[in-house]
């Protein structure tokens, strides 16, 4: 776990959303994916979350992909928050209760980190694929698989490094671009982005 540990703090660390004491909230959260998912995560996942969750890298973190298909097409992944153990919309419990459905996540699932904006990225807590990285894509079609990213939450982490932007690159959203994608993440409870896709 240390190694985990180290790894984050050499991606520049992270900053907490909110300073609440949350140890009180662990058995509440693990609770509700038991009783939900009929499982919890392994030991080092528990950890994982009661260290770095409800909180954002300082730096833009992203991870390396095979996948070269649809949204994923760049080879990154934008890391988001660290989802934790609070009460928030940014709480497992929220998290689980928000997107395990027929039309969503059907997969048995313990959130870990946000993707791009809508997105989630998830530990497996199905028995076939237990422990297994998987990244679910909010505008898929309900037919398809969701994307398998590491085996285990090292590997994925394995591939997270600091990208550095050359804002002058970047193409800002167009007025309606960003109309229809603040009115899906309003649909599914997401704050608005901007045109730069900062987080309103």
């Amino acid at each position: 776990m240390n190694n985990l540990f180290d790894k984050i703090e050499d991606l520049g660390g992270v900053k907490y959303i909110s300073n609440e004491d949350l140890e009180s909230s662990i058995d509440k959260s693990l609770s509700i994916v038991n009783s939900i998912m009929g499982k919890i995560p392994d030991l080092e996942i528990i950890e994982f979350v009661s260290k770095f969750g409800n909180s954002r890298f300082n730096n833009d973190v992203y991870a390396k992909n095979d996948i070269k298909s649809g949204f994923l097409q760049s080879g990154e992944i934008e890391i988001g928050t660290i989802f934790g153990w609070d009460d928030s919309n940014k709480g497992v419990g929220s998290i689980i209760n928000q997107y395990f459905s027929p039309n969503q996540i059907t997969a048995r699932f313990f959130p870990l980190f946000e993707g791009y904006p809508g997105d989630i990225i998830y530990y497996s807590l199905e028995e076939d694929s237990f422990g297994n990285i998987y990244y679910w894509y909010h505008e898929s079609d309900n037919e398809e698989d969701d994307y398998f990213l590491a085996d285990t939450l090292h590997d994925f982490i394995d591939n997270f490094f600091i990208k550095v932007d050359d804002d002058s690159d970047e193409i800002p959203l167009s007025d309606d671009e960003l109309e229809q994608i603040n009115m899906k993440r309003k649909k599914v409870g997401l704050p608005p982005i901007d045109k730069f896709k900062n987080i309103v």
